[in-house]
């Protein structure tokens, strides 16, 4: 059981979150493309390419955008998905909820150049 808000996970039996005293829930829903992973901070992509989250990393520091990577072999039990053990390395992508936009151009251009693997958010 897990609380849909703060995304804890509880016992059988447990029936609402300690925390926020919402209901649980059998399973959570992967994060969706563009959802606020916290407050002022949206997911943007991932991929299982590392030479590519280096050239959008890359491009992102150049254009003075903030940024945040999330990263390595268990970052699908974050979202909840333990459907294939062992997992695979994989990144996200999380950049300032304001600059999404202009971020979202960036990685664009990337992908145009660097295209060999790519996983948009699901």
């Amino acid at each position: 059981m897990f609380c849909p808000s703060c995304q804890a996970e509880y016992r059988e039996g447990f029936t609402a979150c300690s925390d926020c005293g919402v209901a649980l829930v059998e399973t959570l829903e992967p994060r969706g493309p563009r959802a606020e992973i916290v407050p002022g901070l949206t997911a943007l992509m991932e991929t299982i390419d590392p030479v590519e989250l280096a050239e959008v990393v890359d491009r992102l520091e150049k254009a003075s955008v903030p940024y945040v990577v999330e990263a390595g072999t268990a970052l699908s039990l974050l979202d909840g998905r333990d459907e294939e053990v062992p997992h695979p390395w994989q990144a996200r992508l999380s950049v300032a909820t304001e600059l999404v936009e202009r971020a979202a151009r960036i990685v664009e251009q990337a992908r145009r150049s660097h295209r060999p693997y790519e996983a948009p958010l699901t």
